[in-house]
């Protein structure tokens, strides 16, 4: 094997490894883990903020006693007032509870 082909080799052997690496550092960059940072839990409640929207964030309270989910987000400007966005009962979403058990997403349309 002449110098020439040993570079090539090498340079082909050094692409395939930082191709390799770049690979595994965008799998962990493109993936959203969810952080269990931002939950409370106190007596019968269970409280977590996310992001809903770019430059918007809602708090889910989950009532545990009731399996009621309700996600409130703070008003438009001045955002001076937390308002409602939804309800939904948690054991009727994942059809543990009596009616059409089919589960899914709430009924109403609304989105979280």
């Amino acid at each position: 094997m002449s110098r020439i082909q040993l570079a090539c080799v090498s340079l082909i052997a050094s692409a395939f490894v930082l191709a390799g690496l770049l690979v595994v550092q965008m799998g962990s960059r493109l993936s959203n883990p969810a952080h269990a940072e931002l939950v409370i839990t106190r007596d019968d409640f269970t409280l977590m903020t996310a992001q809903t929207r770019r430059d918007e964030e809602a708090l889910f309270v989950l009532d545990n006693v009731s399996g009621q989910l309700l996600v409130y987000r703070t008003s438009l400007p001045p955002r001076s007032r937390l308002e409602l966005v939804g309800v939904q009962s948690m054991p009727q979403l994942f059809g543990r509870a009596g009616g059409s058990g089919r589960g899914g997403a709430p009924s109403d349309g609304q989105r979280y």
